[in-house]
């Protein structure tokens, strides 16, 4: 087939928004598939670009002078004129559009009207239905801005072949919403394939350090829980000095905002910046421990499948019974952790009992994102 594949952030981007349309990508490819590139352009100034996706980068590729300065309707429109540019030059098979951002979503409708293409909605993070926090989704304004983007899914949605998103939950959440028959979940995993190039590193600079790790986002969900947490660290310093926070990934105010207000000693907290996956993982191998702040209820970010992979003691904390939390408490060193105290006994207890690994079950390939990929693929090959 011949596939456009529309999303704002792909390689060159270094972003974990990339990880789950990279990995596509690589496995449609190499099925025989062919792929053009529709995404944002980027600053060649900024660091923060991949550099293991040299056959990605080879692609056909468009671009569109979108950032973070331009509006929804702004940025949609300028995707909706590329777009064009592209499907009136050549005939595709397929439109794929990944979400979020979600200003490509009107090509959906776009592809289907004007060019009679089936076209597939991959919902990695749900849009008008993610609520993190009641008092925030149900605040007038923000209300407001829901129900003309509610009107532009509802829209889309209707006129996608098929609509793809990671969770159950999530699934059932639009199925509910938009009385759309066409859903599939596919999950995230662990980039088995990335993983399988890795050379492995001897290197350690913390190797003298009680180390608690977090690979991508850490306060970005609850700042509350992420201030539980930075407590419970606090406290725990004064029993092992040598406790360390390792927050591999870009730096968040959020993180900032709640070292502050926790009184968590910053000399105590390591961010990386930005680093590849594959170094990501290996930094993420040397901890004790790893830790996951999350309150979405159907959500299932990225990097639980990464923790998994590492197979080191996890500690969740946010809400009780979110997807997570029922999740990692069925592992036999899974922790769920709902307030500063909750943390505080988990990771307490991980040091003093070194507790080694998440799970002595042998079978984390079922985790692996190459499965799912393959899954992926056979959806989408009997459109």
């Amino acid at each position: 087939m011949k596939i456009l594949i529309v999303s704002p952030f792909f390689p060159p981007f270094g972003t974990v928004a990339i990880v789950r349309v990279s990995s596509l990508a690589h496995e449609l490819i190499k099925q025989g598939h062919e792929l053009t590139i529709i995404r944002n352009e980027f600053d060649e100034r900024i660091d923060k670009l991949s550099d293991s996706d040299e056959d990605l980068l080879k692609l056909e590729t468009h671009t569109v002078n979108v950032d973070q300065s331009v509006r929804y309707f702004e940025a949609s429109n300028r995707y909706k004129s590329v777009f064009r540019e592209v499907m009136n030059k050549e005939k595709f098979d397929l439109v794929f559009i990944t979400a979020g951002p979600y200003y490509t979503i009107p090509l959906c409708k776009v592809a289907k009207e004007e060019y009679n293409t089936k076209c597939v909605i991959d919902y990695r993070d749900l849009w008008i239905f993610d609520m993190r926090n009641k008092m925030e989704f149900f605040n007038p304004y923000n209300l407001s801005k829901k129900t003309a983007y509610f009107l532009i899914e509802k829209e889309n949605i209707k006129y996608a072949d098929l609509v793809v998103t990671v969770t159950e939950e999530w699934k059932q959440i639009l199925k509910r919403v938009y009385k759309k028959k066409d859903l599939e979940v596919i999950s995230n995993g662990y980039d088995d394939n990335l993983l399988k190039k890795s050379q492995g590193s001897t290197e350690n600079p913390y190797q003298d350090k009680f180390v608690v790790a977090a690979f991508g986002k850490l306060s970005y969900y609850s700042v509350k829980h992420s201030i539980d947490f930075f407590k419970a660290m606090k406290t725990l310093n004064k029993k092992y000095p040598e406790l360390l926070v390792l927050h591999i990934g870009l730096p968040e105010k959020e993180t900032n905002e709640a070292i502050k207000i926790s009184g968590f000693n910053p000399k105590n907290y390591k961010n990386t910046g930005f680093i590849n996956y594959v170094d990501g993982i290996e930094m993420l191998k040397k901890s004790d421990a790893c830790v996951i702040i999350d309150v979405r209820k159907g959500a299932m970010g990225t990097k639980f499948y990464d923790y998994v992979f590492v197979n080191k003691p996890l500690v969740y904390i946010g809400k009780k019974n979110t997807d997570l939390d029922n999740l990692i408490s069925g592992f036999e060193n899974g922790f769920s952790c709902y307030d500063e105290n909750d943390a505080l006994k988990a990771i307490n207890k991980i040091k003093d009992e070194n507790i080694s690994s998440l799970t002595n079950d042998k079978d984390v390939g079922k985790y692996a994102r190459s499965k799912q990929n393959i899954k992926y693929v056979e959806f989408l090959e009997t459109l």
